[in-house]
């Protein structure tokens, strides 16, 4: 799994690239639902993954100076259940009022020690009960099992995301009408660039990885490179002259 997810791209890119039109032909929709259905037609799964891997290169080829890429995945919530999740109860109930922390697209991780499986949350039902996207193979007992919340660090979900809509709106909607970057495109690409010059600068600290050069000056100014004759290359012989 990528940086970000399809759900955060479809949130995130622009109106132009979603459509109102209803599943069905004879049914009708609400104008207030313009805008707010993406696509899917002219932007498949497949060419969403694809652009996210491409803004994530991006971002690991940024962040390799200072972090050990690819970033990973860390937990950074877990709740407990309220009830048993079985074939007869297929909805995530929580013990806490904590649902309403969970946004739809985010990743969990529910285990008992035994049997484990990670879901993508669908939907908020209210402040105690989520709705997942697919169903949930095993059963889960309250008293043993464990839920987390499993996600890469902020902002890097986001600048992702980012830059992910603004090359699939550049591609697929503004080329068709201007050559040359649509002001989206610009927007989305300078947001992301002052969030990775944050990180490297030290001002946004990815928890959960892991850092890597030296703490007080550039890591490229501690060697040099590779000399001819020096230790290791058999190419030229730099012993004294008989």
């Amino acid at each position: 799994m990528g940086y970000a997810t399809p759900i955060l791209v479809k949130r995130v890119i622009a109106q132009s690239m979603t459509t109102s039109t209803s599943e069905t032909l004879d049914t009708r929709e609400l104008l207030v639902n313009f805008g707010q259905q993406f696509d899917s037609n002219l932007i498949t799964d497949d060419i969403l993954n694809e652009h996210i891997r491409n803004a994530d290169m991006v971002i690991n080829g940024s962040l390799s100076e200072m972090y050990k890429t690819p970033l990973k995945e860390y937990a950074d919530l877990e709740l407990r259940l309220a009830s048993n999740i079985d074939p007869y109860n297929g909805d995530i109930i929580f013990s806490t009022a904590q649902a309403g922390i969970l946004v739809p697209g985010d990743t969990i991780v529910l285990t008992d020690g035994i049997s484990q499986e990670t879901h993508s949350v669908r939907s908020i039902i209210n402040d105690y009960s989520i709705e997942t996207d697919d169903e949930i193979a095993y059963v889960y007992m309250a008293a043993t099992a464990r839920v987390l919340r499993v996600r890469y660090p902020d902002p890097v979900p986001l600048v992702s995301a980012r830059l992910t809509s603004a090359n699939i709106y550049d591609k697929y909607f503004a080329s068709q009408s201007n050559p040359n970057q649509s002001e989206f495109g610009k927007t989305m690409r300078s947001l992301s660039t002052q969030s990775l010059n944050n990180i490297l600068n030290g001002r946004t600290i990815l928890h959960g990885q892991m850092r890597i050069g030296n703490r007080f000056f550039n890591s490229n100014l501690s060697g040099r490179y590779h000399l001819p004759g020096s230790d290791g290359d058999s190419t030229r012989d730099i012993s004294p002259l008989a």
